[in-house]
Parts: C-alpha cells; sequence; structure tokens
C-alpha cells in the first residue's frame, strides 16, 4: 500500500515543484519542501540535471518500498520508525535548503 500511495503522490507533488519553480522564475519554496534532496544536490552542481530529475521522480516511490518493506510481515512498530527517520530525514534536508549557504 504505501509503495502505491507513493506512486500516486509522485506526479502531484512534481507538478507542485514545477508550478513553484516558475520555468526558473519563480520562488522554489514548494521544490525545496517537496524535494529537499535534489534541490541540495542541484546546489552542489550548480544546476538541475537529467540524473537529479530521475532523482526527485524516485524520491517518494523508494519512500514507499521502504515503508512497505518495513510494513511487511513485521510488527508496526518497525514501520512507525521507518516512517519518523523518513520524516526527520526529510524535514532535516528541507530546512537545509533553506539556509543561506551562498
Amino acid at each position: 500500500m504505501p509503495v502505491i500511495a507513493s506512486v500516486v503522490t509522485t506526479p502531484v507533488c512534481l507538478v507542485l515543484a514545477l508550478a513553484s519553480a516558475g520555468a526558473g522564475h519563480g520562488d522554489y519554496v514548494l521544490a525545496r519542501i517537496l524535494f529537499p534532496y535534489t534541490m541540495l544536490a542541484a546546489l552542489f552542481f550548480k544546476e538541475i540535471t537529467t540524473p537529479l530529475m530521475f532523482l526527485a521522480i524516485a524520491q517518494f516511490p523508494l519512500y514507499g518500498v521502504a515503508l512497505g518493506g518495513a510494513a511487511r510481515g513485521e510488527r508496526w512498530g518497525r514501520f512507525g520508525k521507518t516512517l519518523l527517520l523518513l520524516l526527520a530525514a526529510h524535514a532535516l534536508a528541507a530546512a537545509v535548503c533553506f539556509m543561506d549557504l551562498g
């Protein structure tokens, strides 16, 4: 179930992030919140490249795979710990995206 939910969520998040980016003239706020790893990598590489776009597309399905694996045949405690770890890592990466690193 988490994989299906993440695959359905991905296109919605991509559209929101692209709208926030405004064809390069926007504020990228939603892109930084929804896809912080891609935005941090773009900061490092000084541009958004095709591999980074694939990272953005894969991010939520990878979250779904991690959550699905944690929930499969295991106690829900493992699922909860995995969910909290993913949320904390995502929130931390998003917070770093909003720091003035330049």
